[in-house]
């Protein structure tokens, strides 16, 4: 999908997916956390209220691999693993990477060269052997994730790839970055931990994630639970590091994806910073329309797993996905929720059924997107 520079400036609507539905599906997927090194293994410390209480870093090490590249590798083999990928699927698939800074603390702390966050992606093929599929890295700060997905699903509805394997990684929880995130105001105080949507919240901690997504299109009988519907992506010039207060943009997007028809789910950006969970949640609540007395979840993995900047966004899909088979939303992290009327945030584990979900990212420069999944 394309759109010329001259019909961009003539429209303020957000690139999106069809009304109908991509026909993408997710045939697996992958998670490694600062609460668990599989994606079974996160979920069960999500569900029982677990949750870090400063920065965070995976409790693994990959020996002489970067640190980003073995989150990556991890995720990503545990997604193919589930999709059941063989060695030649593997080999031809395309590949999309999102991650904000790639390799960067190797390069700070070992004084290596490294051609740029495109290593990443660099290594996942050769460690996995893919080989002829299109290969691409986005690097939109902590929209990086979610639009690499976007991306990927595009490259099957185009026809340029018959599987795409989307991974989003990053390790940069490194006394540099959060001297800089303190200075910029964004990062919680000590002992407060992060409260996604809480009265109090007073900024996120920052940790590490690599997640990964198998996507087949749905008509080749891949991934026959959880598709992706729709998905809008769009930009907030107002400011480097802060969005519009209207939230105008968020506002266009979760319109065009949510399309007037009823969610589940919402999985909010949610970074328990002060400007970005209030404007969040006002957008939200004017987007979202009730039916039969049933309010959506609102819900952030922030306040459990910490905001892993690039990744976030991929480790929202995964989350969701795990939320439409299970029929379970984790619990908030949070204790005086801000007043919310369309929508309900719990910090208790809820059983609902999830049929509809969305996923939401957005990172300094303005960069942002929504996705919507869907149970097949």
């Amino acid at each position: 999908m394309q759109l010329a520079i001259g019909d961009l400036k003539k429209s303020s609507r957000p690139l999106s997916g069809h009304r109908c539905g991509l026909g993408v599906a997710i045939a697996g997927a992958g998670l490694i956390s600062a609460l668990g090194n599989s994606a079974d293994e996160t979920w069960g410390q999500l569900v029982r209220g677990e949750f870090i209480s400063d920065h965070s870093m995976v409790n693994k090490q990959w020996g002489c691999q970067s640190r980003v590249v073995g989150l990556a590798l991890d995720a990503a083999r545990e997604a193919a693993g589930e999709a059941g990928w063989n060695d030649e699927e593997i080999r031809s698939a395309g590949l999309v990477v999102g991650t904000s800074k790639g390799a960067i603390v190797d390069w700070i702390e070992n004084g290596s060269c490294g051609a740029g966050v495109g290593d990443v992606a660099f290594e996942v093929a050769r460690e996995l052997g893919i080989g002829f599929g299109p290969r691409l890295t986005i690097s939109a700060a902590c929209a990086s994730g979610l639009l690499a997905l976007i991306r990927g699903a595009l490259m099957i509805k185009a026809g340029e790839a018959k599987r795409v394997l989307v991974v989003a990684a990053e390790a940069s929880v490194h006394d540099l970055f959060i001297a800089s995130f303190r200075r910029l105001g964004v990062l919680a105080k000590a002992g407060e931990g992060c409260r996604p949507f809480d009265q109090a919240r007073t900024g996120f901690l920052m940790s590490e994630a690599g997640a990964a997504v198998c996507l087949e299109s749905a008509s080749d009988g891949g991934g026959d639970d959880v598709l992706i519907e729709n998905m809008a992506m769009g930009a907030d010039a107002t400011h480097l590091i802060g969005g519009d207060e209207r939230a105008s943009t968020l506002r266009a997007l979760l319109e065009d994806v949510l399309d007037g028809r009823p969610v589940d789910l919402i999985h909010a950006h949610g970074t328990g910073t002060v400007q970005n969970d209030a404007m969040e949640l006002s957008a939200v609540e004017d987007s979202v329309a009730t039916f039969g007395g049933m309010r959506p979840a609102l819900y952030s993995h922030k306040g459990a797993l910490g905001h892993s900047l690039g990744a976030a966004g991929l480790v929202s899909v995964v989350i969701n996905r795990m939320c439409h088979t299970k029929g379970v939303v984790p619990p908030g992290i949070g204790q005086r929720s801000m007043s919310m009327s369309r929508v309900e945030m719990s910090q208790r584990a809820q059983n609902r059924a999830v049929q509809r979900s969305l996923a939401i990212a957005a990172g300094f420069g303005g960069a942002m997107g929504v996705v919507s999944l869907v149970t097949a």
